[in-house]
């Protein structure tokens, strides 16, 4: 919301009304709203109320694909015609970057205020109390929603799915109140809405069940065969497991103890499935940060119209399940009904768990006996769901591998939550299951701080804190490292935080490990996420760890690589939703430290020498080409020596036949090349400071000619010739390049002979001061 834009007080206020002909009033006081179209713009302001909602979707709402010319204007002068009848009544309408935002209390709205009374009736602790508060919830509805309006097909849409809400809800009622014993007074009310919805089988079941109590079982089973027929008939379905394991029930006059449609009781022969599981895990111990990923899990428990489900991703070792444990731990209470946990073994060394192996551990830990569970994945995942259908459980879905793994073990009642754990972004959860993405990444250094406090103890931590902090940065602040770094610390009486140090600069991924533990292992972190990559995507990553500079983007990996632009981009997108490489900014790629780390090591050791030169060749190739062609455009009358003209340094091959690694980027105008520049600089100079002993290294500093000029310095050139390897193999510099060389340190500032003894290891400095 807006800054400045502040809610009316809830007592005399404008109230808006959807769940029927759209209206809105005051007190007694009719406000008008003009023309149907213009009601329409209100009524979707309405529904996102306190949510900027765009103009596109204003004009999809109002006309669809067959939006005149000037929508655009239109929808301005719908909001401007709106905006003082609903000021009179102290609502506004204000301007939001690229639409527009109704400034009002939720309640305000009646859709929301049905949404907040269900939630609310929900919390209630007996059925009666709750059907009551689902009833008064009901009351609010007038007729058809979003009547008296004119638009396009989405207002059709969202009709269609608030009345799916109202129904939804309406069901939920009746089953509370069938729970609660009412069941004599609803069947009236049940056979309407049988009649109007004759495949909604959940209604079947409950007009079943209310028709048996009220001691009319063969109206029950008549109404059974009506449903089956009709199913038959028109749709070519059987009905579903639920309404059969009904029947069945009626049948052996065992339904008195049935809780629901979708979960019927046992007779006294078959004893009622009543298990409270608490299969969590220990509590993690010295859990720190994460307070926004807490804040984010707290809001998919609150209820709503569907089961919550919260998906935390990230990188091996950044804490994914120590997040999910201590946040399923902190909220049990929620869930008096049980905690389900099963780690799903998706990026382990052993075989991925299959969903039915899952479902049977979830069933006997509902008290299901061995012998009942199901032996199909159909069948066991309807049991499953039949059993949560009215009770408040939190399921926790460790280490998933991917969405068919996963979706069988969803639960589907409205009052449980589902938390899934995996290093893969599994974005299909988010698009069509509604999960909640809580992406999870390393710890800030503050957090990193106080998490070495609680394992090592606030003296040591004192005494040495500048090393702490060191330490916390030779970890890449990720939670495992940070904990097994911990680890060795305490486990050498003695040892001090600045002796840790030491051992990580020398070998970082070797000394982040427990002995003995496998689990204690950033590396083994690491592997797992690595092998379970298809090959070219394995390829891909371990040669990203050859880039010299900070990031990369597609273009850049394709050079490197030697395959096709789009084929590369996919493989990068891979390796991205496997949180093994971050996305920055749009397009631009880089590594964790410690992952960049893991990929030299892995280049080293899957790579001959002759190819990782090939490919940095290949890079440096195509940094040369694209730094020419930006040149040309930035700083045209800067003269450059005809050193820094690229020459091919691999002949083509099937993957470059195209060009498609070979093709500039075509900048459009001077101002795109400076772009390019500017945010490839530490990149360049990343490029020429590895190659300083090798044509590359001198041709890019020349084709970067005129670059500082127009930047206000040397950006880093003086530091390429200071900082050259003294024991390299020498070659004489070419006459063009001992003149540029004298160029970098004179335009710097520097003092050319002290620039040289500096430098005096570079044999190319060396032709150029000599």
């Amino acid at each position: 919301m807006p800054d400045g834009c502040e809610l009316p007080a809830l007592d005399h206020v404008l109230k808006i009304g959807l769940l029927g002909a759209v209206r809105a009033w005051r007190g007694h006081q009719e406000i008008p709203l003009g023309p149907p179209r213009q009601r329409a713009v209100l009524a979707l302001l309405a529904l996102e109320a306190g949510r900027a909602v765009s103009v596109e979707r204003l004009i999809e709402g109002l006309w669809g694909e067959r939006a005149p010319a000037g929508a655009r204007g239109m929808v301005q002068g719908y909001v401007s015609r709106l905006r003082p009848a609903l000021a009179r009544a102290g609502v506004t309408i204000a301007y939001y970057p690229r639409g527009y935002l109704l400034v009002l209390a939720a309640e305000q709205v009646d859709v929301h205020e049905f949404r907040i009374a269900v939630a609310r009736a929900r919390t209630m602790e007996t059925d009666e109390a709750q059907a009551a508060g689902l009833r008064r919830a009901l009351t609010l509805w007038r007729g058809e929603p979003l009547t008296g309006v004119s638009g396009g097909g989405l207002l059709d849409r969202l009709r269609d799915a608030l009345g799916e809400e109202r129904l939804a809800i309406t069901e939920e009622c009746l089953n509370v109140e069938t729970r609660a014993g009412r069941h004599a007074g609803l069947v009236p009310e049940l056979t309407g809405l049988v009649a109007e919805h004759p495949f909604r089988e959940g209604l079947v079941g409950l007009l079943m069940l209310a028709l048996c109590r009220a001691g009319r079982r063969v109206d029950a089973l008549e109404q059974y065969e009506r449903t089956r027929r009709r199913l038959i008939e028109e749709l070519g379905l059987d009905p579903g497991p639920e309404l059969l394991q009904l029947r069945q029930r009626i049948l052996r006059g065992n339904v008195f103890t049935v809780r629901s449609p979708g979960l019927s009781a046992p007779a006294e022969t078959e004893p009622e499935v009543s298990a409270v599981p608490s299969q969590l895990p220990p509590k993690p111990g010295q859990f720190t940060g994460r307070a926004a990923e807490l804040g984010l899990l707290d809001s998919v428990a609150t209820g709503g119209d569907t089961v919550g489900i919260a998906m935390i991703t990230g990188a091996g070792g950044v804490g994914k399940t120590a997040l999910a444990l201590h946040w399923g731990h902190r909220i049990r209470s929620r869930f008096p009904d049980g905690q389900l946990y099963v780690n799903l073994h998706g990026h382990s060394p052993e075989r991925p768990l299959r969903p039915i192996e899952a479902l049977g551990q979830f069933l006997r830990g509902l008290g299901v006996p061995a012998e009942r569970v199901p032996v199909t994945e159909e069948e066991a995942s309807a049991a499953y769901r039949s059993l949560l259908a009215d009770r408040r459980i939190l399921v926790i879905l460790d280490d998933a591998g991917s969405e068919e793994q996963i979706r069988p073990l969803l639960p589907g009642g409205r009052r449980c939550a589902a938390v899934i754990t995996s290093r893969d972004r599994l974005a299909g959860l988010v698009a069509r299951d509604g999960a909640v993405p809580v992406p999870l990444g390393m710890l800030a250094p503050d957090e990193a701080g106080l998490l070495f406090g609680r394992l090592l103890g606030g003296e040591r931590l004192a005494a040495e804190r500048d090393a702490a902090r060191e330490l916390a940065r030779a970890c890449g602040y990720l939670p495992l490292a940070l904990r097994i770094a911990a680890a060795g610390i305490l486990g050498r009486p003695g040892a001090g935080i600045a002796g840790q140090v030491r051992r990580l600069t020398m070998t970082r991924l070797s000394s982040l490990a427990v002995g003995g533990d496998p689990h204690a292992a950033v590396r083994g972190a690491f592997d797992l996420s690595y092998h379970r990559l298809d090959p070219p995507s394995r390829r891909l990553f371990r040669l990203l760890g050859l880039i010299p500079g900070p990031t990369f983007t597609a273009e850049a990996a394709a050079a490197l690589s030697g395959a096709p632009l789009a084929e590369t981009d996919h493989l990068l997108c891979r390796l991205a939703a496997a949180h093994l490489i971050e996305e920055g900014d749009p397009g631009r790629y880089t590594f964790h430290d410690l992952m960049r780390e893991y990929a030299r090591e892995r280049v080293r050791a899957e790579e001959s020498e002759p190819d990782r030169t090939r490919a940095l060749d290949a890079l440096m190739d195509w940094y040369l080409r694209v730094l020419r062609e930006a040149g040309n455009l930035a700083y045209p009358l800067t003269l450059r020596t005809s050193a820094s003209t690229p020459t091919p340094v691999l002949a083509p091959t099937a993957a470059t036949a195209d060009g498609d690694r070979d093709r500039p980027i075509g900048f459009t105008d001077r101002p795109a090349a400076l772009a390019w520049l500017k945010a490839e600089r530490a990149n360049l100079i990343a490029a020429m400071k590895s190659a300083t002993q090798r044509p590359p290294g001198w041709r890019l500093m020349d084709a970067m000619n005129g670059y500082p000029e127009l930047t206000g310095g040397q950006p880093g050139w003086t530091g390429v010739l200071l900082d050259a390897p003294p024991n390299e193999p020498r070659r004489a510099p070419t006459e063009s390049e001992s003149l540029r060389i004298k160029e970098v340190f004179e335009s710097a500032g520097r003092d050319v002979t002290a620039a040289h003894n500096a430098s005096s290891s570079s044999c190319l400095a060396d032709g150029a001061f000599g």
